[in-house]
């Protein structure tokens, strides 16, 4: 994709061998380093750190079928994003294979965003860049997102693209942004619905600056293809937006949207701050200052923050472009190294993600991967809070009590008070088995017969709880749930978890 920056100046390619071999070490190191990791540590098997990824792909897998949702003949949209399942979808004939998908595209996105940045850095010593790059990254879970399979290092690189042209514009004087950046900004909410937040002020800056035709066109183009999936979902009776999205969105009145926006200040006030003072500094620039000013406007009051170092990375790599900028230009780039190899002191519990890497694969390999395989041997519908890896390896409907995959249950679960709504549902879809975390369902249907529990003896690390709740609906389906999870338990003994099971 064109960046808008000069190959002929910028290119790695003209740097010499060692000072290449430093930076590619940079990209190549941590990023084999953490997949032994999980491989070690999983016994040879690649486990992502969510299982979110997992309904993504069990969805581009149906989508490769032509169906749009998580069970045969039932429509929904689990997926936060509209582009990365489709993208997903051609890879479906791979079949296990097609589990390494989302890694490999993700190790190529996030080359190409090191690559950007790397020639961000033309003209600087390698030592020094070995401290910027580095510090940038790990202080961003730059490596970390590449193992939770999802779409975010795509959007990553879409939004360095999008920086670097505004970049280019603003301060190397060129005149026209290239198509490349058009299309990162036009693809950027198609990957994530929060890329809103960026496109649509940038597409404004650009129209200020007296790009007429593009950003106008770029701007219909955008708003359209997002309606018409909108209209396209709503047309399945699924809403208008992702059920993910729905689920996750707690910005649904002005004082949510304030309540949203203190919880921000709170854990990244400091960097908006800083962007105030970064703004300071160019008081002839009101078009870049108001640019700034609104992505993180936007950012704060409808973005998140955490879940595993996801949601903010988009936010704060804008933002970064443009801080790197700055030192270089107005700092000695010794100084500026100093301060991005001190930046992941900054960001230590973005560090602690990456570094819980292989913890977090770990997690799910011994809670989701187990309920999985428990209930593919049960081959019977089940009912579950964690969908992913439940939904791609069950052969039967997978009823979705959290509601990603389906809509009604995420409404009456956000409307109702009592249990009677899951009774309901897993009577109507005729559902025996339930796989749960009791914290989530305090009040659980008076039917339900607790058979036992899954406990893990490692760290959860991004999973809600360390032990998973096994239930069935009548005394027959308790006694075939029991016995499926003690022949499991027999046949996969490990030290990492345990089942304990009801009198």
């Amino acid at each position: 994709m064109d960046t808008g920056i000069n190959a002929a100046t910028c290119s790695i390619a003209t740097t010499p061998d060692r000072r290449l071999m430093l930076l590619l070490l940079l990209f190549c190191l941590p990023v084999t380093l953490l997949l032994l990791s999980i491989l070690v540590i999983n016994g040879g098997t690649l486990m992502y750190t969510l299982d979110d990824p997992y309904i993504h792909i069990d969805l581009a897998r149906r989508i490769f079928s032509g169906h749009y949702g998580i069970n045969p003949g039932e429509y929904s949209a689990p997926s936060s994003s509209i582009l990365w399942p489709f993208l997903l979808a051609p890879f479906t004939p791979l079949s296990g294979l097609m589990l390494w998908v989302p890694l490999l595209l993700n190790i190529g996105f996030s080359f190409l965003t090191f690559s950007l940045f790397n020639r961000l850095l033309s003209g600087i010593s390698s030592a020094h860049r070995f401290f910027i790059l580095g510090g940038w990254f790990l202080a961003t879970n730059f490596y970390g997102l590449i193992f939770n399979g999802m779409e975010h290092c795509l959007q990553i690189y879409l939004v360095a693209v999008i920086a670097v042209g505004v970049l280019r514009k603003e301060f190397y004087g060129k005149q026209i942004t290239s198509n490349g950046v058009y299309l990162a900004i036009l693809l950027l909410p198609l990957v994530r619905y929060e890329g809103l937040a960026v496109s649509l002020p940038v597409l404004l800056y650009l129209l200020c600056k007296s790009e007429r035709l593009k950003p106008l066109v770029c701007g219909v183009a955008l708003v359209g293809i997002v309606a018409l999936f909108s209209l396209f979902l709503a047309r399945l009776g699924v809403g208008y937006l992702p059920s993910s999205v729905i689920a996750k969105s707690d910005t649904t009145g002005l004082s949510s949207i304030v309540m949203n926006a203190i919880g921000q200040f709170e854990k990244y006030g400091w960097i908006i701050l800083a962007m105030l003072v970064m703004c300071a500094f160019m008081p002839n620039r009101k078009l870049l200052v108001m640019l700034l000013i609104t992505v993180t406007a936007l950012h704060t009051l409808f973005g998140k923050n955490g879940w595993f170092g996801r949601y903010e990375i988009y936010w704060l790599t804008f933002l970064g472009v443009f801080f790197l900028h700055l030192c270089l230009t107005h700092l000695k780039a010794r100084t500026t190294a100093i301060i991005f190899g001190l930046l992941p002191l900054a960001f230590a519990q973005l560090v602690y993600t990456t570094l819980s890497t292989p913890l977090a694969s770990a997690a799910v390999y011994n809670q989701q991967y187990p309920m999985s395989q428990i209930a593919q041997r049960l081959n019977a519908p089940v009912a579950v809070n964690d969908l992913g890896l439940v939904a791609l390896n069950s052969r039967q409907y997978v009823l979705d009590l959290w509601g990603l995959g389906n809509l009604e249950a995420l409404k009456l679960r956000k409307s109702e008070s009592g249990p009677q709504w899951i009774k309901d549902l897993m009577d109507r879809k005729n559902v025996h088995y339930a796989f749960v975390y009791e914290e989530w369902f305090p009040e659980r249907p008076d039917n339900w017969i607790k058979v036992g529990e899954l406990q893990m003896h490692i760290p959860k690390i991004a999973t809600a709880f360390n032990h998973v709740a096994f239930y069935a609906t009548d005394e027959q389906s308790a006694q075939t749930l029991r016995e499926v999870m003690q022949a499991y338990a027999l046949e996969q003994p490990t030290g990492k978890y345990e089942f304990w099971f009801e009198n």
